[in-house]
């Protein structure tokens, strides 16, 4: 196919179908699925490009999908995936392959985002919510990978983008008046979506404290949920880092969160 909005639909159609066959853990070479994922995301971006330049709100899509694909990279547990004998060449330089790519995850990661929010910024406004939301996003990248001090210094930078809105305060409230798991995009999200507390068989309370670590995590529930599964739930979320709440400007621990969720 030649450059063009066909092309570039079938090749972002089949990044996502990468994605959801690594979801599914089908085959044994899971992480060719995140290389392919990552390179048929850049051919996409790189017609738009070519098509449109490179402030075309057109980019997006294919940039967050690249983002995703960075945050699975970095994040590869081999560990939760079928693999091939080690005897295996193809397998061996396979993952020879797939080391260079995470080796250079950190660095892809935070350029595929400073992308994103420059093109907010041109679309958008300097001082647009989108472009606010793009800061929080380099944030929590850096946090993610324990860069903290550059991450507050991006949260503090999107709180000063938003202060020179009529919203502002309405908007902070709502982008960092609560801790939010980590990664926070789509496809990605490491929690199930908690629920009212009516529909969910598990209920915990937790505080998150201003360095966004889960602390003093407790089960307030006596349902009969299983107690493995509730127990896998239970170490997922003490390992999950949180982009924590802030209150005037300043990082504040955050006690007594109660979430509901449903394990089956």
């Amino acid at each position: 196919m030649t450059s063009g909005q066909a092309r570039t639909t079938a090749l972002m159609q089949q990044a996502n179908w990468h994605y959801n066959a690594y979801m599914l853990d089908l085959g044994p070479q899971a992480y060719s699925r995140l290389m392919n994922m990552w390179d048929l995301y850049r051919l996409a971006l790189n017609d738009i490009i070519t098509l449109e330049g490179d402030e075309s709100a057109n980019l997006l899509p294919p940039l967050r999908g690249m983002l995703q694909a960075q945050y699975l990279i970095s994040g590869y547990n081999p560990e939760d995936h079928s693999h091939s004998s080690p005897d295996d060449l193809g397998a061996r330089q396979a993952l020879n392959r797939f080391n260079a790519y995470r080796a250079q995850s950190f660095q892809k990661g935070s350029a595929v985002i400073t992308a994103i929010h420059d093109i907010e910024q041109k679309n958008a406004g300097q001082h647009s919510v989108a472009a606010a939301e793009a800061l929080l996003m380099l944030g929590d990248w850096q946090l993610w990978h324990d860069e903290k001090e550059q991450a507050w210094q991006y949260y503090q930078q999107a709180m000063v983008e938003l202060a020179e809105r009529d919203d502002a305060q309405i908007q902070v409230d709502r982008l960092l008046g609560t801790p939010v798991p980590l990664p926070d995009i789509d496809g990605v999200r490491p929690l199930p979506p908690a629920v009212d507390p009516e529909q969910g068989n598990i209920l915990l309370e937790f505080g998150v404290n201003d360095r966004g670590r889960v602390v003093n995590l407790e089960r307030l529930d006596e349902n009969d949920a299983s107690v493995g599964k509730a127990n896998r739930l239970m170490r997922k979320l003490r390992k999950t880092r949180f982009r924590p709440r802030f209150e005037a400007g300043q990082r504040i621990e955050t006690e007594k969160l109660v979430r509901a969720y449903v394990i089956e």
